[in-house]
């Protein structure tokens, strides 16, 4: 075990009589207290996983056990453990679920048009009818496209979506979803995680990103291929669509590396997913996979609220009012041996399938754009908005009352800031205005303006209970923070020597856990990172970096991804059921980033940025 140089705690803290986080509460022991402390972490694990209970139920109940352990065992007044719950509160909804909420409310604007009936139509007319095609297309690099973006979950709520609306099964595809939505994470958001990562740190923002950009498309490369081998098998999965996986991993993975290696954090996904995404539809034109039945994609017209509501007996709008002048079905060509087959729950949504995928007439060059409108606006207004700095725009730095400088970080000998930045112009909000001109379009093309009100209605229903978990669950982040529980099990951790490492990635897995990002993964243990690299002689920058690439492997398993995934496709409560298949993917991606965190120290120290032998 290495003994850290904890820094000496100044008279002026006891003075201003502050709260001085403890490190080894628990009987002076600092293996106790990294048991102890890890007892709320288990309780929503155990209660997701093993007993099944709702998401929102779970880390509510880890909130309170840690308020208990927060106060009795990490002596924190209650007054700054309730202040650290609404800190986190707040963050919760301001910015996170606001990129969430708009993003969906866009999604669900296009599902009522019609227009996601015409995207889904190009999809399968431009693609094999085929669902391991889709599942790459879709999930893989549609999905890496939006992380680059947005982030936050967006992806695997959007992409969930579209994908049970070409015929998946609801939990395969939030599944499958969640296992792609990992490598692209650390550069998302247009590279905030890696730009966050690197002001906390101090460490130079290009030898970051130049370390991830060494480690993320090693995964990145494979992952295609993993994935099919669990979704089809090794013959039909792997043997019979590995040249399509090989196309999406390579494109994806050499355009990652070399825009994180040459040009920054702020592209490499964007551009990446959107190299991969075009690479993979113009391979797929000239290559298809041996036919099996069982793959064939099944997609039809999707329902709307006004729809749903007039078969339950609620009496419909005028006639008018239901036109939808968008739908898939104007371009099905009449086929005489069509059935419907239920798929699922999307959105609160029915959908109607027909087996003849084929009778589908590919979209004219016109309603080719209008298809992809929702999501070019998004990218470029985005975009635009990130690299102009317009969320920095009006922004308010709220000093949290009875929190801020009030806690001392004994790890770092420093202060705890609890400063809340309230961005008015924040992502979410650029996302909202892609709503304007979306909406010019819709109705410009003929829908009717009901649809903005079903819309809403239905981003409602798919998130209000998505709220409450984030609410809950990064309210147990902010506690579990400056109570100090999380620095004891971080100590415990980076206490191990040589093997550091390894748990290096293990400590990112943590913070991901917990708040459902990157980005807070890297401010929560970015600098525990650096702290115990110069203590044990390691990289710092590899070490920082490796929080990063291993933060990502556990947002498929974040109670906050899972609810919001769930809520989406008509499986909610059921956050269970996805943690039980995606933890061992989660488990094998965090100890493969381990192992290539030792070996990059030990074994090829020469690919560090500026190793210094």
């Amino acid at each position: 075990m290495v003994a850290f140089d904890i820094p000496e705690i100044p008279a002026y803290v006891y003075e201003q009589n502050m709260f001085i986080q403890e490190l080894s509460p628990i009987g002076g022991s600092l293996v106790g207290s990294f048991f102890v402390g890890l007892i709320p972490l288990l309780l929503v694990l155990v209660l997701l996983g093993v007993f099944r209970v709702p998401a929102y139920i779970a880390s509510f109940c880890g909130l309170i056990i840690c308020i208990f352990i927060s106060i009795f065992a990490w002596h924190m007044p209650a007054q700054q453990a309730f202040q650290a719950i609404g800190n986190g509160i707040v963050f919760a909804n301001w910015p996170i679920m606001w990129i969430v909420v708009n993003a969906m409310f866009i999604y669900n604007v296009s599902v009522e048009s019609g227009i996601f009936d015409i995207f889904r139509r190009w999809m399968i007319t431009n693609t094999p009818p085929d669902t391991r095609i889709l599942l790459l297309i879709v999930g893989f690099s549609f999905g890496a496209l939006l992380e680059g973006v947005a982030g936050f979950g967006t992806p695997g709520a959007i992409c969930s979506s579209l994908m049970v609306s070409l015929g998946f099964e609801p939990a395969d595809a939030l599944v499958f979803t969640l296992i792609f939505d990992t490598t692209p994470v650390a550069f998302g958001a247009l590279g905030i995680p890696v730009t966050t990562l690197a002001s906390l740190t101090g460490l130079d923002v290009m030898d970051l990103s130049a370390m991830m950009g060494r480690q993320l498309p090693l995964l990145s490369l494979f992952l295609p291929l993993y994935a099919l081998g669990f979704y089809a098998g090794f013959r039909a999965g792997i043997m019979e669509c590995w040249p399509a996986a090989a196309v999406a991993g390579i494109s994806f993975s050499v355009i990652q590396a070399v825009f994180a290696n040459l040009v920054g954090p702020e592209l490499p996904d964007l551009i990446a997913g959107l190299i991969s995404l075009l690479s993979l539809i113009i391979f797929v034109q000239f290559w298809k996979p041996p036919y099996r039945a069982e793959y064939e994609a099944t997609v039809g017209k999707m329902r709307t609220q006004g729809d749903i509501e007039a078969s339950a007996g609620v009496a419909p709008a005028p006639a008018e009012n239901h036109d939808r002048p968008l739908s898939i079905s104007s371009g099905i060509s009449a086929a005489p041996n069509t059935t419907e087959k239920a798929v699922g729950e999307v959105n609160k949504q029915e959908i109607e399938t027909t087996e003849n995928v084929m009778s589908y007439v590919k979209p004219t060059f016109r309603e080719t754009l209008l298809a992809w409108s929702p999501w070019i606006i998004i990218v470029v207004i985005v975009i635009i908005w990130s690299f102009a700095k317009v969320s920095e725009k009006g922004q308010v730095l709220v000093h949290w009352p009875q929190l801020d400088q009030r806690v001392w970080l004994t790890l770092y000998g420093k202060p705890y800031a609890a400063i809340w930045t309230f961005q008015p112009l924040a992502t979410g909000t650029a996302i909202l205005i892609s709503f304007f001109p979306f909406a010019a379009i819709v109705l410009w093309y003929g829908a009717h303006p009901r649809v903005f009100y079903h819309a809403l209605k239905a981003t409602y229903r798919q998130l209000h209970m998505p709220v409450l978990t984030v609410s809950f669950i990064m309210a147990f982040a902010y506690l579990f923070n400056y109570s100090g529980i999380v620095y004891s099990i971080g100590l415990t951790l980076a206490s191990v020597g040589k093997a550091f490492p390894f748990l290096s990635a293990w400590l990112g897995w943590l913070g991901c856990f917990l708040s459902g990002s990157d980005t807070s993964a890297n401010s929560l243990f970015g600098n525990l990172q650096v702290v115990a690299a110069r203590e044990i002689g390691l990289s710092a920058v590899l070490m920082a970096a490796t929080n990063s690439s291993g933060a990502i492997t556990s947002k498929m398993i974040s109670p906050q991804n899972l609810t919001t995934g769930v809520s989406t496709i008509g499986l909610q409560g059921q956050e269970g059921r996805i943690l039980r298949r995606t933890i061992i993917h989660s488990l094998i991606m965090v100890c493969l980033i381990g192992a290539m965190a030792c070996v990059q120290q030990y074994g090829i120290p020469g690919i560090i940025p500026h190793y210094e032998h």
